[in-house]
C-alpha cells in the first residue's frame, strides 16, 4: 500500500546510493547494449542470403527459412530486454522519488515500454481468459492503491 505522499510504504528502507547504484548499473548495461553486435537493430542487420545455404533444394530453403525466423525472433527479444533494462532503470528512479518526482520524459517512455510490452505478450501469449487488458486500466497509480510499477 502506498504512503500517504504516494511514494511507497513508510516501513520500506531502501538506500538511495542503492536505487542509484542499480539505476546506474541498469544505465551501464542499456550503454553496452547500444551499439554492440547484440543491438536488436545490428541483429537485423546481420542476414544470410538463401543462396548461402546452397540451390536447387528444398533443404536450404527450409534452412534459411528457419534461420530468418530464428534471427528476427532473436532481433525481437534483445529489443525487448534493452527495453526491460530501460524499464528497470526508470522504475528505480519512481521507487526514489515517487512517481511524480520523475520527468514526464521518464514518465511517458515507461508507459510506452509498458504499452510495447503489452504487445509483445499479446502478440506470444494473448489476453484470453486474462480479463481486462492493461491498456484498459489506469496507466497511472493512484494514491492509496498499491503501485507495482507496471510489473504485476
Amino acid at each position: 500500500m502506498a504512503g500517504p505522499d504516494g511514494n511507497g510504504k513508510k516501513d520500506l528502507e531502501v538506500g538511495e546510493v542503492t536505487l542509484r547504484t542499480f539505476q546506474t548499473r541498469m544505465q551501464k548495461l542499456l550503454d553496452e547494449l547500444k551499439g554492440s553486435p547484440a543491438e536488436h537493430t545490428k541483429i537485423g542487420e546481420q542476414k544470410i542470403t538463401p543462396d548461402a545455404y546452397g540451390t536447387g533444394f528444398a533443404a536450404a530453403t527450409e534452412l534459411h527459412g528457419a534461420y530468418d525466423k530464428v534471427r528476427t525472433r532473436l532481433e525481437e527479444l534483445t529489443k525487448i530486454f534493452g527495453e526491460t533494462i530501460e524499464a528497470m532503470g526508470i522504475r528505480a528512479q519512481i521507487a526514489d522519488k515517487g512517481y511524480e518526482g520523475v520527468d514526464e520524459e521518464e514518465r511517458q517512455r515507461f508507459a510506452a515500454i509498458q504499452k510495447s510490452v503489452e504487445k509483445d505478450q499479446n502478440k506470444y501469449h494473448g489476453t484470453e481468459g486474462r480479463g481486462a487488458s492493461k491498456s484498459e486500466q489506469p496507466a497511472t497509480p493512484t494514491q492509496g492503491t498499491a503501485d507495482t510499477g507496471g510489473f504485476s
